[in-house]
């Protein structure tokens, strides 16, 4: 299990964008260091909690993690203190679309990612529009419990939940990879040994499913 921290030394540039419906979505971003001349494909980091800043911040060491990949990353702060579920989930693909804009970012499929509730809410955006993602990283996330999943069109989805979670998402995981898989989605999912809720990544795994999606 790993610790939320808000990474002092992990700095990004912050980008104001404003929506049609003049609402005013603050995102952090960080570009690859170490990754070649860009333009580089983008992942939206989807924050817990509430997607506030301090949980935004708190999650810089995924980003960089990521950037460091060769991935833009870019983190969204919901403009209400709300997660990025239903209305304000649909405010997503608006960032995305603006942030696709700069000569730094590659046009059309991007990544969702997200840490529990942002993995949730990741899962959500995604299922709405399959074939506008990459793919979706959940680490941890889950679905809802009831209700008929659009067609997900191959999306890819990589699932990781805690082996002894303790909102006890572990006990769903079989059940929701079954639907994800027969609403279409392409899944690698697997409990995570010894951990509660939040956990370290391993990357010999996640690196190899990255690579396939570039």
């Amino acid at each position: 299990m790993f610790i939320l921290c808000l990474a002092p030394l992990i700095k990004a540039a912050e980008q104001l964008i404003t929506l049609d419906d003049d609402t005013t979505v603050k995102v952090f971003v960080f570009a690859p260091e170490d990754a070649g001349a860009g333009p580089w494909p983008l992942a939206v980091l989807m924050t817990g909690g509430q997607g506030h800043e301090y949980i935004a911040r708190a999650q810089f060491w995924l980003g960089k993690e990521l950037a460091d990949r060769g991935w833009v990353i870019a983190v969204p702060v919901s403009p209400d203190k709300r997660s990025f579920f239903g209305e304000s989930g649909a405010k997503i693909p608006k960032v995305i679309a603006a942030l696709q804009a700069s000569s730094n970012i590659l046009p059309g499929k991007s990544l969702l990612v997200g840490v529990s509730t942002g993995g949730s809410s990741a899962l959500e955006i995604a299922s709405s529009n399959p074939e506008n993602y990459l793919g979706v990283v959940a680490v941890p996330g889950r679905i809802k419990e009831s209700g008929d999943l659009p067609p997900l069109k191959g999306l890819p989805i990589f699932l990781r939940i805690a082996e002894n979670d303790y909102f006890r998402w572990h006990k769903r995981l079989p059940e929701m990879t079954e639907r994800l898989q027969a609403a279409g989605a392409r899944v690698d999912a697997a409990l995570v040994p010894d951990a509660r809720h939040t956990f370290t990544i391993n990357w010999d795994e996640l690196d190899p499913w990255l690579s396939s999606l570039k």
